[in-house]
């Protein structure tokens, strides 16, 4: 039969009943072969091809017992009866087995009768043991529990009662894995005669093939494996008493290496890592040898993880060796061994790699002549005028880079400077002539200089920060250098970034000339326009590359826009075609409440009070009241609802980062505590429970997009600093696909012309991986031991930051494959554009109906999600564009579902042998997708694992706050100081002005909170830290109110989740349910879909789930059959040209109809012509009452929604 590859039974009339059973099931396993076959019966598969059937189509049903045997004691000679009654499809046969044998039919003494039963005739001291029904049809079989058959000899009915005692005892016992037997002995005495039970590990023991009850009740185990390792009790017992013993079993399985030590090379002073992973049975020892003597521990060695780690700090020349690691137990021992090799130090002499150039300054302003030494060791910086060595003072500086500053120039500085960078393998030098002129007039004299500087300042930082995080690949990555790599804007995006940063830097240093040389008062506010001309405003627009970015879209190419997004979101609304585009400014619903009124950050100015009283810093803020080390399981919601909130934000936000990580100076933000753009570092707290080696965390400003804050003076009007989002505000699969047009291109499969995405490397038994970054990417080598593979690469450069997010784009790239192949077949004659465009759409609708119809009553509870409302119609007049305050805080509510632990299962829901997985390992880590069993098992692990329970006590867990990129900072990140220090840096509002935008209670005091903060505690500690009410950051207030009945945020968030959530639905022309979108039909299966069915069609072996993966699978009805779910059919999708439609045929077929008709058609003419006039009658009244209406609604001039959901318009 395995070389069977066609088979045609096609005039035989098949009886497809549970007889053919095992050859639909070899159908199943062996797909392709051909089978030309139809059932002739039963009625219910009549016509039904064989080749399409499955297994669960016939009706068999595996044996189950409704009456299993019981002990039985019988006296010498007597009978002894057994019943046993099973059921099944077909019927099962019955078998007896005895101690494991089956019993013999021939033998005239036993009987088994129609119904199952076995009689054993004339019972003799033979027959005790244990005996089992077994119950078996083509559907399966079955063992029934084994009951004990007693003789009691003539000789002993005379006997005393007499209670069990023990003969022998089982013993302990050892054996190696796949030992051929092992037995535990244990027999008794008394009478009646004892009966003699064996249970493992508290259950009792059932006997098969490999585990078989003795006749004097020892117990045999053949061909130990791993799990027999356990405990053995014998319970022996009769009417007059019980007794038992209990032993282990240890089964010992010898050392294999899991992780081995690799070889290194270092330079001396250098420190050096080995690992030696290793399991078996018992766990294994690990010692570690130097060549061929035993390591020790000294102040410069150190061994962690039961000795698993082995780090040598400071290496000398005397570490030069080989060293072994041994791994050993009961069963054995092995050993490994890696070469660390010390090379020669590398010495580079001093060279300078930026040179100062000649510059012309004006008197009282300030200069910066540039010096950045590149040298190994480190070298010494010399300045000198005129063959003067400079000195340092009040006026004069030198960066920690090198750079030369002089303020407040005089005609006297003009000269000839020179840099000078020296150590013991070197020299070398650089000089420029300064030129000190007369100012001329109060602004635009310094415009030229200031715009040069400013261009050179900013490109330096961000030339240092690119080299710093990708071109120096022989450095050792750490998660943090990942981290920022993965947020680190590309070429578009920093133009858009460097434009702002330059003109802010440029009128920072223009203002800096300016007061310095006119002695302005800093009393009041700054006014640009009155020392700067039109003229010269114009030339730093347009010089920095601020005024490209304003440029408006072409949305002329109706045949496009009026059918298919735009991948930047740009031409959705036709009358502001720039709303929810990507690179563009967060929308503000309240007024941002900068420290100096447009771009300064809240608490820029310590001392600064607020209603009386300073602002605690965001880390004590998140030791006293959000971090938690205890963890509560919610006891309805999966992991999965939070994974699902993290992969929605990362389609519809992204504040883009600075393009630099270092000040204008050179100072890198993970090495200062002092507030200088873009740095703004989070103080600590004395006394603080982790971080007692540094007073602060480092914490980057985000970029702000040209025409906001500092850089608005540059368009007629002071407009607040706004960030940039990268993303599309829209709810669109950005994150599948990229937020513009490169990034899409790149993302695309173009050596065909099926309209695919690109995939990666498919192994086998598994799916296609996302495509890796290549060569020229992203390195994800954190840790050369654990993997060498690179980053994936998707329509988010956030994919690798979370490997449960990674899982999530995989399966999301493949769904969009399957779709397109699928709508390839239907549609033959479409190009690869029209497949992707529409595989897209349909995508995106997916996402849209999952997360309005299934994710959001759970986030909002039911009364949010009634006032959130049903789809009515596209409004143009809503801006969809994200909110700043949605981004900054609401969305950020997830934080607080994330569990420290993220599950794997394999197929049989059992942990895989790599383990779960700690969160702080999960980051960038791609590598565990291919080495670690693929996405199903970390999938598994998200539907069936309980979310985090958000309590007033416990909101964060620790492994957020305490241990956040642990590895890679040297202050280990703080996520809720982080969202509270990022709230300040976008000047977001307090909570009570937000509670007042909700229309939420007023509040004056702490105490006026307990509607919505309900814990005492909780308020106390608040008061105790902020002392006003009204300075509460409103990430702090929104995460600790008490979630709504029903839902998963309180009151707050719920309120500015709805305000996004009714705009990016209403104010989006794609909106799945427009009319103008889908056509019926396939809307109908868009509402098919659901995440589950995704799971099941795009994971790599996924054949179980829950029907709602948000949704705990113990309160919903378990674990279905992937069959058993609904999907799309993309039938619907087929255009006409690909129909089958012979246009003739039907001609002819209507001309007859016509015939036939025509008489009663004529008749029905009178009618209609009456209907007509009535419905002309009606439609003139409808339009004088629509003429009244819209009179009625001019005199409103605002939008107005319900009391409990304001919000304003842009």
């Amino acid at each position: 039969m395995p070389k069977l590859r066609k088979l045609r039974l096609d005039s035989n009339a098949l009886i497809c009943d549970c007889s053919i059973l095992w050859f639909i099931r070899m159908l199943e396993n062996n797909e392709w072969m051909h089978v030309a076959a139809t059932c002739y019966q039963p009625a219910s598969v009549t016509g039904t091809s064989l080749a399409a059937m499955k297994h669960h189509d016939l009706p068999c049903q595996q044996p189950q017992f409704e009456s299993e045997p019981n002990d039985v004691e019988v006296s010498f000679g007597e009978n002894a009866v057994f019943t046993c009654v099973a059921t099944g499809e077909p019927a099962p046969e019955i078998l007896w087995l005895r101690d494991s044998e089956v019993i013999p039919l021939n033998e005239n003494r036993y009987e088994i009768f129609d119904n199952g039963t076995l009689m054993v005739h004339e019972a003799n001291e033979n027959d005790d043991g244990l005996f089992e029904c077994m119950a078996k049809n083509v559907a399966g079989k079955a063992h029934s529990k084994p009951a004990k058959m007693i003789v009691r000899r003539k000789a002993e009915e005379h006997k005393s009662p007499a209670p069990p005692v023990f003969v022998s005892t089982p013993q302990k016992r050892f054996a190696k894995i796949n030992e051929t037997s092992v037995m535990f002995d244990c027999t008794a005495t008394g009478f009646p005669k004892p009966h003699v039970a064996w249970y493992f590990n508290g259950e009792r023991m059932l006997l098969n093939e490999r585990i078989i009850l003795q006749h004097n009740g020892s117990i045999l185990i053949k061909n130990v494996q791993n799990s027999d390792a356990g405990v053995y009790t014998c319970q022996v017992e009769n009417i007059h008493g019980k007794i038992s013993a209990s032993v282990p079993l240890e089964v010992t399985a010898p050392p294999s290496f899991i992780v081995v030590p690799t070889n290194q090379t270092a330079i001396i002073g250098d420190n050096v890592w080995f690992t030696c992973k290793a399991k078996g049975t018992p766990k294994p020892s690990i010692k570690w040898y130097r060549n061929t003597v035993i390591l020790p521990i000294t102040e410069n060695i150190v061994l962690s993880d039961d000795n698993q780690n082995l780090t040598l700090l400071e290496v000398t020349r005397d570490d030069d060796a080989i060293y072994h690691c041994r791994a050993e137990n009961d069963g054995g021992m092995i050993e490994a061994s890696a070469v660390l090799t010390l090379e020669q130090v590398e010495i580079i002499p001093p060279r300078i790699v930026l040179k100062p150039e000649d510059m012309d300054a004006f008197k009282e302003t300030s200069v910066q002549m540039p010096c950045e030494i590149e040298s190994v060791p480190p070298a010494s910086i010399d300045w000198r005028k005129d063959g003067s060595r400079i000195v340092e003072d009040d006026r004069i500086s030198i960066t920690v880079i090198g750079s030369l500053i002089i303020r407040n120039v005089s005609v006297t500085d003009t000269g000839r400077y020179e840099c000078s960078a020296f150590n013991d393998y070197g020299r070398d030098t650089a000089s420029v002539f300064l030129t000190v002129k007369d100012n001329l007039l109060p602004g635009d004299a310094y415009v030229n200089i200031a715009l040069t500087q400013a261009m050179r300042d900013v490109d330096q930082a961000i030339e240092r920060t690119v080299d710093q995080l990708f071109k120096n690949r022989s450095a050792v990555v750490n998660i943090g250098d990942l981290y920022r790599m993965t947020r680190f804007p590309n070429a578009p995006e920093r133009e858009v970034a460097r434009a702002a940063e330059i003109y802010e830097r440029t009128l920072d240093k223009l203002k800096e000339y300016i007061q310095s040389g006119k002695k302005l008062s800093t009393a009041e506010p700054f006014n640009y326009q009155s020392v700067l001309s039109n003229q010269h405003l114009e030339v730093i627009a347009r010089l920095s590359g601020c005024v490209a970015h304003r440029e408006e879209k072409d949305c002329s190419d109706m045949c496009y826009h009026s059918k298919y997004r735009s991948l930047d979101g740009s031409c959705n609304n036709f009358a502001h075609p720039m709303w929810g585009t990507s690179l563009s400014g967060f929308r503000r619903i309240l007024y941002p409440i900068y420290e100096n009124g447009f771009s300064q950050p809240i608490g820029w100015n310590k001392d600064l009070k607020y209603n009386g009283f300073t602002l605690p810093s965001a880390r004590l803020i998140s030791t006293a009241i959000i971090t938690t080390t205890e963890i509560t399981q919610d006891i309805e919601i999966t992991h999965m609802t939070m994974q699902w909130g993290q992969w929605l934000d990362h389609d519809l936000d992204h504040a883009l980062p600075p393009v630099s990580s270092q000040t204008w100076d050179g100072v890198d933000c993970k090495k200062t505590c002092d507030y200088a753009p873009p740095c703004f570092p989070i103080d600590v707290p004395l006394n603080d429970p982790r971080v007692n080696n540094r007073r602060c965390i480092d914490f980057i400003r985000t970029s702000s997009v040209c025409g906001s804050g500092t850089t608005s003076v540059l368009f007629g009007t002071l407009q607040t600093r706004e960030q940039i989002n990268q993303l599309t505000s829209f709810l669109d699969a950005s994150q599948v696909y990229g937020f513009e047009k490169s990034v899409a291109e790149d993302l695309r499969d173009l050596t065909n012309d099926n309209g695919l995405l690109r995939v990666g490397a498919t192994f086998p038994g598994r799916k296609p991986l996302l495509p890796t970054s290549g060569l020229n990417g992203m390195d994800c080598r954190r840790n050369l031991e654990e993997s060498t593979r690179s980053c994936f690469v998707a329509g988010d450069i956030r994919a690798n930051e979370q490997i449960g997010l990674a899982a999530m784009h995989t399966i999301w790239m493949r769904e969009h494959n399957r779709i397109a192949l699928q709508l390839k077949a239907l549609n033959p004659f479409w190009d690869g554009d029209r497949v992707y465009q529409e595989a897209r759409k349909v995508v995106g609708a997916q996402m849209q109906f999952i997360t309005y119809e299934h994710w959001l009553p759970i986030i909002l509870g039911p009364e949010g999600y009634d006032q959130l409302g049903k789809y009515k119609q596209y409004d143009n007049r809503l801006n969809p564009s994200i909110s700043n305050v949605f981004a900054t805080a609401a969305l950020r509510f997830g934080h607080s579902l994330i569990n420290p632990v993220l599950h794997r299962y394999d197929e049989n829901f059992e942990t895989i042998p790599q383990g779960h997985l700690l969160l702080r390992n999960a980051f960038f880590s791609p590598w565990r997708l291919v080495d670690e069993g693929g996405v199903d098992p970390l999938l598994r692990g998200m539907f069936t694992t309980p979310a985090k329970l958000k309590t007033s006590k416990q909101n964060l867990n620790s492994e957020l706050t305490e241990k956040l990129f642990y590895s890679a900072h040297a202050v280990a990140l703080d996520l809720a100081a982080i969202n509270i220090q990022r709230g300040r840096d976008h000047a977001i509002p307090p909570y009570t002005k937000w509670r007042q935008f909700c229309n939420m209670s007023e509040v004056n005091d702490f105490d006026d909170l307990s509607g919505e903060i309900s814990d005492k505690e909780v308020r106390d500690k608040l008061q105790e830290l902020y002392g006003s009410v009204h300075n509460i950051d409103v990430w702090v207030g929104g995460i600790l109110e008490d979630q709504v009945e029903g839902g998963k945020v309180g009151p707050l968030f719920r309120c500015l989740l709805m305000e996004q959530f009714v705009r990016l639905r209403d104010g989006d022309r794609f909106w799945y349910e427009n009319p103008s979108v889908f056509k019926p039909d396939q809307l109908r299966q868009i509402k098919e879909t659901s995440l589950a069915r995704i799971l099941c069609d795009n994971g790599d072996n996924i054949d179980t789930i829950s029907e709602n993966v948000f949704y705990l699978p113990e309160v919903q009805d378990g674990l279905v059959s992937c069959e058993d779910l609904p999907s799309m059919d993309l039938r619907f999708w087929a255009d006409c040209e690909s129909c089958n439609f012979d246009l003739d045929t039907e001609r002819e077929k209507r001309r007859a109809r016509r015939d036939v008709d025509s008489n009663i058609t004529n008749g029905r003419f009178n009618k209609l012509e009456h209907l007509q006039n009535d419905l002309v009658h009606t439609i003139e009244m409808l339009k004088k009452r629509i003429e009244i209406l819209e009179a009625t609604c001019k005199a409103n001039d605002t939008l107005s929604f319900s009391n409990e959901f304001p919000f304003e318009e842009e």
